[in-house]
């Protein structure tokens, strides 16, 4: 699935936030996806890509969820276990497993980066990295007590993956 620029509508690339053509920074993983509102301004906490302070926004998947995300990469903070409560309110369960459309799906999102550690948002200590779900192809940024970093674009390729069977197969 493809997302356009809010801007010009161009296609984007499934590995970047930025218009190719217009050079305008979108939001890939909540714009046209989940219903939310911005809570506050500032969560009190800092982003760790950007050193700004993150949104707190409000997602409605059933109740009310709040998370944490920055104005300017889109980065999402995860408190523990909101990630998994957001995939499985985005994703009816599975039965069945699709490999090569998970394949398909990683080679789609990889992209070779350069390996950097961030600190956590909250206590600001330099977080761990760990693929989600052993190999679903997203290297997320943990902290053992105050959650999960997913840069842009990764929490799309998560359910992708998940509706692709990825966790039956983890």
């Amino acid at each position: 699935m493809m997302a356009n620029c809010k801007s010009c509508s161009a296609p984007l690339n499934a590995d970047t936030n930025i218009c190719l053509y217009c050079g305008v920074r979108n939001d890939v993983d909540l714009h046209d996806k989940f219903d939310y509102s911005i809570k506050n301004s500032w969560s009190g906490h800092i982003c760790p890509r950007c050193n700004i302070a993150l949104q707190a926004i409000d997602l409605t998947i059933n109740v009310h969820f709040y998370i944490e995300r920055c104005s300017e990469c889109f980065g999402l903070f995860f408190a523990p276990g909101e990630l998994e409560v957001l995939l499985d309110n985005a994703v009816s369960a599975k039965e069945a497993i699709n490999l090569k459309l998970i394949q398909n799906i990683n080679n789609d999102y990889y992209q070779p980066a350069k390996v950097t550690y961030i600190k956590c948002p909250v206590c600001r200590i330099l977080m761990n990295r760990i693929n989600f779900g052993y190999h679903s192809g997203v290297v997320t940024d943990q902290c053992r007590k105050h959650g999960i970093w997913l840069d842009s674009g990764e929490i799309t390729h998560l359910i992708e993956w998940k509706k692709a069977g990825g966790q039956l197969s983890a």
